[in-house]
């Protein structure tokens, strides 16, 4: 070969007959065969561990320890070899929290979008939560009719304990103030003079410092620090965003403007985030808010899961087409809790329930009483509390486990974060509705996306990345996936194709990748986007290695490594290396024959018919994306069920 290529000689691992074997840099190699013949054993055992052990040993000694060893593989010449990334039919994550967002790194970059561009909103009526700059806020005051006096001012009390720390300490449990508090008020206005701050507005007069009283706090509450005195024109707007930021300063975030004359006003700013009508404050918005697995982030009942392990009345009542009387709820027909079930039943004399009749046709308000009880009877979650008190002895522990389950957490609903991160909207939605629509919904959204030109040009790079990889998962056919789905849930194939979609949002380049079989469980149509994915994986300057059978992944090959003739002792084998054109010439490979037709896979000359009522039966399917659907699946016989991937 001409070009660059990774060589291999003298290839021993498993069942390889000591192989030599070059693949070309920069191309996509397919590597067939009949199962068993060593396909796997020369792509991950030999090529990849080699490539993941060179580039592991040429990390420092303390990175080293941190990473998986891998052994030398039994060869005697690897030449040629890239940084290698194996990406096989299995889902790689271990952390219950994992999700297909946090896996394919989209999350990171839509809670750095959040952070920079999200509107906070007021939960109590809904407004716009804004943070007041000087700038800002100069904009509000020059709107004030020409020649309008007004006064900067911040709060004398900036920098003493607040009301709510006084009412809750030392500073307010006496009548009279003592020495040492009268002292620290003292002292703190004394370093306001120091600092050049005379003057001192009190109930719309401005008083000198020595006419200030340092006895109790009350008397400094509704007492302001003088900053400046201005009249409205529009020459002084750089002097005034100079003294509100001096204000914010030394207000500690605070500042307040104060008119003179007739129809006097008073405006309150804050730097925080706070709802001006409704007086609530809100966090910052910043990238850990919106993260379930900070602690910052998290909500607090759940920890970040989203779901809590509670009482599950499912399996409480697991038949609600019984009676009370019939014992509906099952835990109380136990011999041990006879006393309970006697209980309930009298309970429902007095209450006037009926007790022979289904719990399903029982009322709501019914159902209510004997799940959560009242005065004079625990009820079902009153019952299981108690046992929590008997916690301690083990078969009560054994007990509880059986009526265990996830639920929904009731404090976040699903979302998995804080309350504070609820309230941070862009394009109209929370970071946990843009993560519930699927990926498809969610590239749309964003090809959507109306933002501001300020927001446009914080937001630029970020929106560019975030649409790039959702194009890229649609792309590999996982359109139909949410963003919120837990990855321990997808399928080997789909756990494989995120991430090579990963990989390919990341723009690696000079690396090697080894996939395993990826066309295995997809439709042509998602096959034919597959190789397209590939193809661009190699041309942005990456080699690519596959073990596939699959006819259209061989023929979109570069070039094909064809192991056999057999499997076991009878592979391991180079049976042909080289160009699909001459594949299909070869009269040794038998991959070759299946190309060119001259072998086929029989189909049978007659199907079996199914027979008449023996079949397996399946009424209002509603799992998952299914639409209550109706199936009969013939009993005895072949039966395929296909369908593009996420069909169902």
């Amino acid at each position: 070969m001409g070009e660059k290529a990774i060589v291999i000689r003298g290839a021993r691992v498993h069942n390889l007959k000591s192989i030599d074997v070059e693949i070309p840099l920069h191309r996509l190699t397919v590597i067939t065969g009949v199962s068993g013949s060593g396909k796997s054993s020369l792509a991950f055992d030999t090529i990849y561990a080699e490539g993941q052990r060179q580039y592991v040993e040429s990390l420092s000694a303390y990175a080293r320890q941190f990473l998986e060893r891998m052994n030398k593989p039994d060869v005697d010449e690897i030449q040629g070899i890239c940084p290698a990334i194996a990406i096989q039919q299995k889902s790689p994550a271990r952390n219950p929290r994992s999700t297909v967002a946090t896996q394919t790194e989209l999350y990171d970059f839509l809670r750095l979008l959040f952070a920079r561009v999200g509107t906070t909103f007021c939960r109590q009526c809904g407004q716009e939560v804004t943070r007041d700059t000087p700038e800002s806020i100069a904009d509000r005051v020059l709107t004030l009719p020409e020649g309008t006096r007004f006064y900067v001012l911040f709060p004398a009390t900036a920098g003493l304990p607040s009301p709510s720390e006084r009412s809750s300490s030392r500073w307010n449990r006496r009548t009279k103030p003592s020495n040492e508090e009268r002292t620290r008020v003292r002292a703190h206005l004394m370093s306001l003079m120091q600092r050049g701050f005379t003057r001192f507005y009190r109930q719309g007069q401005v008083v000198e410092l020595d006419s200030i009283d340092a006895n109790p706090f009350e008397k400094l509450d509704d007492v302001y620090v003088v900053v400046d005195r201005l009249v409205a024109r529009a020459d002084v707007r750089s002097r005034l965003v100079d003294s509100l930021e001096l204000s914010y300063r030394e207000g500690y975030g605070t500042v307040e403007i104060h008119t003179v004359g007739n129809g006097q006003q008073r405006w309150r700013f804050s730097e925080g985030f706070e709802c001006k009508p409704c007086g609530l404050t809100y966090p910052k918005p910043e990238p850990r808010l919106f993260s379930f697995n900070s602690a910052y982030g998290a909500c607090p009942t759940c920890q970040g899961f989203g779901n809590i392990i509670a009482v599950d009345l499912d399996l409480v009542i697991p038949n609600k087409a019984l009676s009370l009387e019939e014992g509906a709820i099952e835990p109380w027909t136990k011999p041990q809790f006879d006393w309970i079930q006697e209980e309930l039943l009298e309970f429902c004399q007095h209450a006037g329930i009926p007790t022979d009749v289904p719990f399903a046709e029982l009322t709501g308000e019914q159902q209510r009483l004997i799940i959560n009880g009242s005065e004079d009877f625990p009820g079902v979650r009153g019952f299981f509390d108690w046992l929590e008190t008997k916690k301690y002895k083990v078969h009560v522990r054994v007990f509880l486990s059986k009526y265990r389950g996830y639920s929904t957490c009731p404090t976040c609903h699903g979302t998995r974060l804080r309350s504070e991160a609820l309230n941070v909207r862009v394009g109209g939605k929370t970071l946990p509705e843009i993560c519930a629509m699927s990926i498809g919904q969610c590239a749309q959204f964003f090809r959507q996306l109306t933002l501001s030109a300020e927001q446009r040009a914080i937001a630029e790079r970020l929106l560019g990345e975030i649409q790039h990889r959702l194009d890229v998962l649609v792309d590999v056919g996982l359109d139909y996936l949410t963003l919120d789905r837990l990855a321990s849930t997808l399928s080997g194939g789909e756990a494989q194709r995120i991430q090579l979609a990963t990989n390919l949002g990341a723009s690696l380049v000079g690396t090697l990748y080894v996939l395993d079989e990826p066309s295995i469980g997809l439709h042509p149509r998602d096959n034919h986007r597959l190789i397209h994915i590939l193809k661009q994986l190699r041309d942005i300057g990456n080699t690519v290695v596959v073990v596939e059978h699959d006819a259209d992944m061989i023929r979109a090959a570069d070039r094909i490594i064809d192991l056999g003739p057999g499997a076991g002792e009878a592979g391991g084998q180079v049976v042909f290396q080289g160009s699909v054109d001459e594949l299909e010439r070869d009269p040794q490979s038998l991959t070759g024959k299946y190309l060119r037709g001259e072998l086929r896979i029989p189909l049978p000359r007659e199907r079996r018919r199914p027979r008449r009522g023996l079949a397996l039966k399946i009424k209002g399917a509603r799992a998952h994306n299914l639409k209550n659907i109706d199936v009969n699946i013939p009993l005895r016989c072949f039966v395929c069920i296909t369908g593009v991937s996420g069909s169902g």
